[in-house]
């Protein structure tokens, strides 16, 4: 299998979701259909059908979103995949680094499904006991930011969750204080403040204790030296050893995703061209505003995913 330089595969996280996907790729692509039954045999759960139908509510609780967004993802990465398309290096954007680390080989789908529903529990225990929302943070400095998050750290736990891109910072806040961290926020310059569709304060020090419980289960988890370089979140370099990953993953939970860092690191190596595999195009927009001049593709609809098989043809 011959490696495309200059390509990178990415795969996305929580916040991606949205009811309906996978609803029109699984007719032209029955192997992602195929996917979801594998998935269903092993966890026991309808994941397509929720994937589909919802509702939001139910989509959006991380029990599932996580199982739905790493399902359709190895889907369409498997489409992909069937040609012999191997990228350069891959990433992940928090969960979707279990995406990346499964379509590299480093441990399979059936360990990952385990794995992320594992993680997706604990997870969501964690939050109903420290019960947290995540704010996007639009056109602010990232400096001014830091600065705000440090004075609300006398209300309440706060951290900056997700460096995606200049002017988009995530902030993890617990609940009672959420109210005061927006107007801090605003008045430190954000020009727009959306809350995420997620159940809890990801990727801050409300995870610690998940964080403990989930090293457990890794520990017993097989990992293999992946194929393909990975971009850890918390490392933002290209790693491949399986003892560096998994230790990578270890922290994930309760550290920040450095995904501007990674991509900028990825460009660095030569990446030109980012495919986005999974639902939705939230790392596209991200990317494009990191790098306006890289060639971005996505995968989540069948005419997207059918033009990104034909390039990777012509590569």
């Amino acid at each position: 299998m011959a490696r495309m330089d200059g390509i990178a595969f990415v795969f996305p996280g929580q916040g991606s979701q949205y009811v309906g996907m996978g609803k029109d790729i699984i007719d032209k692509y029955p192997g992602i259909k195929r996917t979801f039954t594998q998935a269903k045999e092993i966890l026991g759960t309808d994941y397509l059908d929720i994937c589909i139908n919802g509702p939001e509510e139910t989509l959006n609780n991380t029990i599932n979103t996580q199982l739905c967004v790493y399902i359709l993802s190895i889907g369409i990465y498997r489409v992909i995949d069937n040609y012999g398309f191997q990228p350069q290096i891959m990433a992940g954007h928090s969960l979707g680094e279990y995406s990346a680390l499964t379509a590299s080989q480093t441990f399979k789908f059936s360990d990952g499904l385990r794995i992320v529903a594992k993680r997706a529990e604990i997870m969501s225990k964690e939050a109903k006991k420290y019960p947290g929302k995540m704010l996007a943070v639009l056109g602010a400095d990232l400096r001014v930011v830091e600065d705000a998050v440090e004075e609300l750290s006398d209300q309440g736990t706060i951290a900056i969750a997700n460096y995606n891109c200049s002017g988009q910072i995530v902030v993890s806040v617990e609940a009672y204080i959420t109210e005061s961290a927006i107007r801090a926020l605003k008045m430190a310059g954000a020009k727009k403040i959306v809350e995420l569709p997620v159940s809890g304060a990801f990727h801050s020090p409300m995870m610690a204790g998940a964080e403990e419980q989930f090293k457990k289960l890794l520990d017993n988890c097989i990992f293999l030296t992946s194929e393909v370089p990975i971009v850890p979140n918390t490392m933002a370099r290209p790693a491949v050893d399986a003892i560096e990953l998994r230790d990578a993953l270890r922290s994930q939970m309760s550290s920040s995703v450095k995904w501007q860092q990674s991509i900028e690191q990825m460009i660095g190596l030569g990446i030109r061209t980012f495919i986005e595999i999974g639902p939705g195009d939230v790392l596209s927009k991200i990317i494009k505003r990191i790098d306006k001049q890289a060639n971005i593709l996505t995968t989540d609809k069948p005419e997207p995913l059918e033009a990104v098989i034909n390039y990777l043809k012509d590569v």
